[in-house]
């Protein structure tokens, strides 16, 4: 039934922003999702400029759909965005870039909480406050939360200085891998065809479709041109999952065991005690395939509790409505 004009439905969005793909719910106060919607990354460092303008577009598509289902008299008591690369270093530049977009929406800034996706996806491992934070998606950081808050972090850094591990070091991590098979300063690795089929190339003899430009090298060059966009690394993601499908091939092996081992060097960096939980997040990590099942059967031997969390709405889905009862007092 439509919500009666004088008496508005009040509802919270909450959403989960990555680098690759947002996903957005909307929810009336004291009941079930009831609205959702997908739009592209809004991660500034490696989605592009236009990621918040993407995000709004996003955001208005889940009031829309929320209408359609509760009515137009719906209110929207607050929105909480856990946004990739809303840290500490752009928190407060994101936060305005966001808040002057959806106030066009029509919803007041001060009902926007924008944290990172780092908070949303601890709290919806449903750990409790404390706690360890491993996400590998686009981009890949560790944190300990105490009392919700970031006490400790390491990498995070972006696809230029760190994120080992992610999506984007992967796929980059294949492409030298490649690269450097076809100049002949590297091992032959079964990779080479994996990309190849994916672009549609024959790296090796450029036979088969004939080489665009006679060199298999020029030709990977070429193509990568065409199918990664200028200032967009996010895109490099694309080829993370290649090394998961031979793991038995050396050049994938070495870039499977450099993403494991780091990772459990992290975890016992940030608790060498082994005490805190465990939430592992992230594309990467969240997917069963050789890094997740490594990753926990290290967490394993090491006597770790951990779980996983496939998506951070449901943290996210927690913080706007604690934001709601806050704006309501």
């Amino acid at each position: 039934m439509d919500a009666d004009a004088s008496d508005p439905t009040r509802v919270v969005i909450a959403g989960d922003i990555g680098g690759t793909r947002s996903r957005l719910v909307l929810a009336p106060l004291g009941g079930g999702v009831r609205a959702e919607a997908e739009g592209p990354g809004a991660n500034l460092r490696s989605s592009g400029s236009a990621a918040l303008d993407h995000l709004a577009d996003t955001v208005a598509a889940v009031l829309e759909d929320g209408r359609h289902e509760l009515g137009d008299g719906i209110e929207v008591a607050a929105v909480s965005l856990g946004i990739s690369g809303a840290g500490p270093a752009r928190a407060h530049e994101v936060a305005a870039a966001v808040g002057e977009r959806l106030a066009r929406l029509g919803i007041p800034e001060d009902r926007l909480l924008v944290t990172d996706d780092l908070h949303t996806a601890f709290l919806a491992g449903g750990v409790g406050d404390d706690g360890l934070l491993v996400l590998a998606g686009t981009g890949a950081v560790a944190v300990r939360f105490q009392q919700r808050e970031a006490v400790a972090r390491r990498d995070g850094m972006g696809w230029l200085l760190g994120d080992i591990g992610s999506a984007v070091w992967l796929g980059r991590r294949t492409l030298q891998a490649v690269a450097a098979d076809l100049d002949g300063r590297g091992r032959r690795t079964h990779l080479t065809e994996q990309v190849a089929d994916m672009l549609d190339l024959d790296l090796r003899d450029g036979l088969l479709p004939p080489s665009p430009t006679g060199d298999p090298r020029q030709d990977l060059i070429r193509a990568l041109d065409e199918h990664l966009p200028a200032g967009a690394p996010a895109a490099l993601g694309r080829f993370a999952r290649l090394p998961g499908t031979v793991p038995e091939d050396p050049a994938a092996r070495e870039i499977l065991d450099t993403a494991v081992r780091h990772v459990m060097d992290t975890v016992r960096a940030l608790d060498p005690e082994g005490g805190l939980p465990v939430v592992l997040a992230g594309s990467v990590l969240a997917t069963p395939g050789p890094i997740h099942d490594e990753i926990t059967t290290g967490l394993e031997a090491d006597g770790r509790s951990f779980t996983t969390a496939s998506s951070g709405l449901p943290g996210a889905l927690l913080l706007a409505r604690e934001k709601a009862g806050e704006n309501r007092g």
